[in-house]
């Protein structure tokens, strides 16, 4: 095959290909993604919206401080300590 017939062949495969792709993405009905409040970053604050879901609940404390009840039978346990230090060295 020469360079020509390649590019003819290329461009015969390409264009059909190139205008049928926009016709079949708007054809899949998906709704856009909508933000509620509950998924907005820290900081945001959007309006209500009737089409987002509830709030989620609270977290409760289960029956032992430090426990986490995740549902379903499992619970988490969180312990243990944090420390942060602040200062300049000193020689």
């Amino acid at each position: 095959m020469t360079a020509r017939s390649s590019a003819i062949l290329a461009l015969a495969v390409l264009v059909p290909a190139a205008v049928a792709l926009p016709a079949v993405a708007g054809e899949r009905g998906v709704r856009p993604a909508r933000l509620c409040p509950q998924d907005a970053p820290p900081g945001v604050r959007l309006p209500d919206r009737p089409d987002c879901r509830e709030a989620p609940q609270a977290v409760r404390s289960g029956a032992a401080p430090g426990f986490i009840d995740l549902g379903n039978g499992t619970s988490l346990r969180v312990s243990g300590r944090a420390a942060y230090e602040v200062g300049a060295r000193t020689r």
